[in-house]
């Protein structure tokens, strides 16, 4: 009789975590893979890569689509009508999805100068313009940190990154989470803020 309990549990399980992988996926081919690619490894530069992204970021980000407190441009044409079709429930389920993918990693370092400038900026920050490490929140090499959380920077394309920079900087009312980003970015120049990005897509 345990056994059978167990063999029955375990069945159960699985099917579970069958229905689950099934359901994230067919979510991604639906809805997400047009932009995202299939994955969430897209080729665009317009688009967020979103494999390996944190389960936790992922999910706050959809909600906040959900719920319409992003208001960037994409978000209005695009996002807040894709997450207004997913249950709480989907939201938690695609987010483990996308954070279970391996990300492509397409970067290269076309600019050694600038790939050095945005390491340093990047992993010691610049206390004279008040100006934290990059990895307290991001962590070591940008890979994300769910406790957080924040996103998988490393990897990210390096158009799609400068242009959210940018509206850290001077656009911050689109993003509820854009206040302490703000104050971060605006330490840095238009030129520290090219080597981020460039330092970032090569990891």
């Amino acid at each position: 009789m345990k056994k059978f309990k167990r063999i029955s549990l375990l069945l159960g399980l699985f099917l579970s975590f069958s229905a689950f992988a099934d359901t994230a996926e067919h979510i991604d081919k639906q809805l997400c893979s047009t932009c995202h690619g299939i994955g969430g490894n897209t080729t665009s530069e317009q688009f967020p890569m979103l494999a390996g992204q944190p389960k936790e970021y992922l999910a706050k980000e959809l909600k906040e689509f959900k719920d319409k407190t992003r208001r960037n441009l994409n978000a209005v044409r695009f996002m807040q009508g894709i997450a207004s079709r997913l249950s709480d429930d989907e939201i938690t389920q695609l987010a483990a999805y996308f954070e279970a993918q391996t990300p492509a990693h397409d970067g290269k370092i076309l600019d050694q100068k600038k790939y050095d400038q945005g390491k340093a900026i990047f992993n010691l920050g610049n206390p004279a313009a008040g100006l934290i490490a990059c990895t307290m929140c991001h962590g070591d090499k940008g890979q994300g940190n769910g406790a957080i959380p924040t996103p998988r920077l490393a990897g990210q394309h390096e158009e799609y990154l400068k242009k959210h920079l940018d509206v850290f900087f001077k656009h911050p009312e689109q993003r509820p989470d854009a206040v302490a980003m703000h104050q971060i970015v605006k330490g840095l120049t238009d030129e520290d803020m090219l080597a981020v990005a460039h330092y970032l897509q090569a990891q």
